[in-house]
């Protein structure tokens, strides 16, 4: 007769079956890891991700231009609902000044992201994310989250959620 698991009660630890990276936390007990606003007024942390063509897109290269991270997610209701407004703010802003990026933060696949930007017409980079910048600009997957860097790559602001009418109108002043 087959044998399923043998595992006693008392070996299992719960632990060692959440992926690294990932904080547990009672219900209504507050974060513990730094939150992204700590990073306003720094210098940006660079990256180099891969965009759907598989080609490699650094921050480095975007130098002297006012850029819009987008931390988003696939699946995500209220990312999806900024689309319109981004690809309206990436048409409005000439491209030598100004440069919008989403980073997908749920999907590590190229083809789910390519097949994203098809499908929702984007007309801005969608690159995917690392482990580490995830850690480093501080998201903890959550999405969407907005960092407006200066020319110097210096974190000016940052945007948590999307409302249409709210969030829109910061990002935009």
């Amino acid at each position: 007769s087959p044998v399923f698991n043998q595992l006693k009660l008392s070996d299992f630890n719960l632990h060692s079956y959440i992926p690294e990276g990932y904080e547990m936390r009672k219900y209504g007990e507050k974060k513990k890891t730094e939150e992204p606003h700590e990073l306003i007024g720094k210098q940006a942390p660079e990256w180099i991700l891969p965009d759907t063509k598989e080609e490699m897109v650094s921050l480095y290269s975007l130098k002297g231009k006012v850029i819009l991270l987008n931390f988003t997610g696939i699946g995500c209701g209220a990312c999806q609902m900024a689309i319109p407004f981004l690809k309206e703010l990436k048409e409005q802003y000439p491209a030598d000044d100004f440069e919008l990026i989403a980073i997908e933060s749920w999907s590590g696949k190229t083809s789910s992201r390519k097949g994203y930007v098809e499908k929702k017409g984007l007309n801005y980079p969608f690159l995917g994310a690392t482990e580490e910048v995830l850690k480093d600009y501080k998201t903890g997957r959550a999405a969407p989250w907005f960092f407006l860097l200066d020319e110097n790559h210096i974190i000016r602001k940052i945007f948590f959620g999307y409302s249409e009418e709210r969030t829109s109108k910061e990002i935009e002043e």
